[in-house]
């Protein structure tokens, strides 16, 4: 996901549609290899071996702002990028793994991509153009378990303005554009909003999002489910994920969130809403907030139990849309929905972060 300063995902489908029943009297058919793959790894362990060891990268040794503003930026190149799909163009969305030659980071945070050229400013000087914050979707060891590169989740921005015209987002497109061997211009990592606190592999975390929102949730859970660190026990709270997207053509990352649900049944939960495909209760579009009402009692009960972190990611309307449902999920539940809301951000407990 792109950030917009100052603050600082590939599967087509979901278990539940992998794994449906045949209709009665039907042939058994025998199931396809990635519904075998999915039993296979139901009781199966998804951790996998890291080679470095950052694990000393919590409270003051977070690093921040190591490279760009009054500092040179560093050179990141392109090992991998492939497209995530979706029905249309606006949709498309990159999974890109950059070499950073090792750049320390954290789950939660930031890297800034400058794209090439100038424009001019206000006072009509030509000036280069500024930093893109895109939020990283791989843990500290990165995807491969070495530390040396990190993944991006961009969807490519296009878009008609008032008068019709065509209008591509600079940095969005550049990087979509990008072929193995490119090299990027690159800052951070930044930010501090979204981290994990550092008692993070016990404790429970519940995450929101929509579209490429979910990328600094990806990094969340390679984090706690995929990364096999030497003498780790694994994790041991739960994680839930509420997820919007338009339709099941444009859901990022379906094959990990597969793997989890078969891998750790009592560990993580997946709550889905595809907009375009499904309605609520009420009969309206299904998004994202609905999949939380349903999980009233127990959200609400999430936010008073004293520990439970809250992550927020996405569209500022789908936020907004969401502090709605509680209230009134609140007022029906006996709750003050708004006091608890702002204690929860008082304790670093509730994380927002929306464009």
């Amino acid at each position: 996901m792109q950030i917009h300063p100052p603050m600082p995902c590939v599967g087509r489908g979901l278990a539940s549609r992998v794994l449906r029943a045949a209709p009665a009297g039907a042939a058994t058919a025998r199931p396809p290899r990635h519904a075998r793959a999915l039993a296979a790894t139901a009781t199966s362990d998804l951790r996998q071996p890291v080679s470095v060891d950052w694990e000393h990268l919590r409270g003051d040794q977070v690093p921040l702002n190591l490279y760009g503003g009054k500092k040179e930026p560093f050179v990141g190149r392109v090992v991998a990028i492939r497209d995530m799909g979706g029905r249309d163009r606006e949709r498309h969305v990159s999974h890109i793994v950059i070499d950073t030659g090792g750049v320390p980071f954290v789950e939660g945070q930031a890297f800034g991509v400058i794209p090439p050229g100038s424009k001019l400013n206000s006072k009509g000087k030509e000036v280069a153009h500024g930093v893109r914050l895109y939020s990283i979707a791989s843990s500290r060891y990165g995807d491969g378990g070495d530390g040396k590169t990190c993944t991006l989740c961009v969807v490519r921005v296009i878009y008609k303005d008032a008068s019709g015209n065509e209008v591509r987002g600079l940095c969005s497109n550049y990087l979509c554009d990008r072929a193995v061997g490119d090299e990027l211009a690159m800052t951070g990592p930044s930010g501090t909003a979204m981290l994990l606190p550092d008692d993070h592999m016990a404790r429970d975390v519940i995450c929101v999002s929509t579209g490429t929102g979910i990328a600094p949730f990806r990094s969340f859970w390679r984090r706690l489910f995929y990364d096999g660190v030497p003498g780790g026990k694994g994790y041991g709270g739960r994680f839930r994920l509420y997820s919007g997207f338009a339709n099941q053509d444009s859901v990022l990352y379906g094959e990990e969130l597969e793997e989890m649900a078969a891998a750790y049944p009592g560990s993580f939960r997946l709550a889905m809403a595809l907009s375009l495909e499904r309605r609520n209760q009420k009969g309206g579009q299904e998004y994202v907030q609905d999949k939380i009402e349903e999980d009233a009692e127990a959200f609400l009960a999430a936010m008073g139990d004293g520990s439970t972190q809250f992550y927020f990611c996405g569209l500022k309307r789908m936020y907004s849309s969401v502090t709605e449902v509680l209230e009134r999920m609140g007022k029906e539940h006996g709750v003050d929905a708004p006091a608890l809301i702002a204690k929860l951000k008082k304790e670093h407990r509730w994380h927002v972060e929306t464009a």
